[in-house]
């Protein structure tokens, strides 16, 4: 009997080793992939409040055109269709220029202006392809400001870009 008792506490130690590595293993690894998440969620977080960043700088830069839109219409359409312009505060009010504006050293914010046609049956616009009856709007113009980042690694590097109409409000 007693050579069973110690054979059977040899084997309970055993089977506690056991348990304690496979134990171990599981805590380790358990230890890794909060890690790992926690590597992946901050990464993307980063990512994350640059695109928050880039979307306002976007939508800042659709209302400064408005801006520079109220303060008079000329200042709209005499800018060259097509071509990038950046944006600068001078203290007082929002003006173009030819430089593209960068941010923080990180974003870089450009706008282009593009032609409006209208349907020339019901004044809608349409696309300046089509090849329904139209005419050109001097009153209103396309407008799409595009912001954009470079990053140390490939992933948060990024663009973003609005788009939308600038009208004539004052003719």
């Amino acid at each position: 009997m007693r050579y069973n008792r110690v054979v059977m506490s040899e084997i309970q130690k055993g089977f506690s080793l056991i348990e304690i590595v496979v134990a171990s293993a599981v805590l380790l690894l358990s230890f890794v992939s909060v890690i790992t998440a926690f590597q992946l969620g901050a990464r993307r977080g980063t990512g994350t409040l640059q695109e928050i960043q880039a979307a306002s700088l976007a939508e800042e830069g659709g209302e400064a055109l408005a801006s520079i839109r109220d303060v008079g219409w000329g200042a709209i359409s005499s800018l060259a269709v097509g071509e990038p312009y950046g944006l600068y505060f001078d203290g007082t009010r929002w003006r173009a220029t030819t430089t593209a504006e960068v941010i923080d050293g990180v974003f870089r914010r450009t706008f282009t202006l593009a032609e409006v046609y209208r349907r020339t049956s019901d004044q809608d616009i349409v696309a300046s392809t089509s090849l329904e009856a139209k005419v050109l709007d001097p009153n209103t113009k396309h407008l799409t400001v595009r912001v954009s980042w470079e990053a140390a690694t490939t992933s948060s590097a990024g663009a973003r870009r609005l788009e939308g109409y600038l009208f004539n409000l004052f003719e």
